[in-house]
């Protein structure tokens, strides 16, 4: 688990297979997703995926959750990627449309991306729908730079790295 000024970070668990599935089957918390809303035998499927990669890697995608409350608002964190032959880490997020533009992501991504340094990982990319310009300034901000587009999951996106 890890802790920043306002939020907790933590690995899914079994417990938030409901919570969980809601989000996944919400219209604006997938709104930028290749798939979108999901139904619920594709949210219990992405759900496991999640839980998955945390006991296989030891990171992954955390819950998001504020201070001054209990609830998930959203994810954040890191997944292995298969790019041009290589396994790279990809950073992610989503958050729950009330919760959005309050600086959530960008604590959440800083205090990540400082744990995949600490992992010796030296570099680390992220994706987002071509369209999606809130994400893409966000991921200046947290110091990516674009370096190419294409389709991707057959979605136009737009590919950011960051050395570390």
């Amino acid at each position: 688990m890890f802790e920043t000024e306002n939020l907790f970070l933590r690995a899914f668990t079994e417990e938030d297979l409901d919570e969980a599935i809601s989000l996944f089957r919400d219209r604006d918390f997938m709104v930028f997703s290749p798939n979108g809303a999901l139904n619920i035998k594709d949210a219990t499927d992405r759900f496991y995926e999640i839980l998955e990669h945390y006991e296989k890697y030891g990171f992954g995608k955390l819950a998001i959750i504020p201070k001054n409350t209990s609830k998930i608002i959203g994810y954040c964190g890191f997944e292995t990627c298969l790019l041009d032959g290589r396994n790279e880490a990809e950073l992610g997020f989503r958050l729950i449309k009330s919760e959005r533009r309050k600086g959530y992501v960008i604590e959440a991504a800083s205090k990540l991306i400082e744990d995949m340094k600490n992992r010796g990982f030296q570099n680390i990319i992220a994706f987002s729908e071509d369209l999606n310009y809130p994400a893409h300034n966000l991921l200046k901000k947290l110091g990516f730079n674009k370096t190419f587009s294409s389709n991707y999951l057959n979605m136009n996106v737009v590919f950011f790295s960051k050395s570390l």
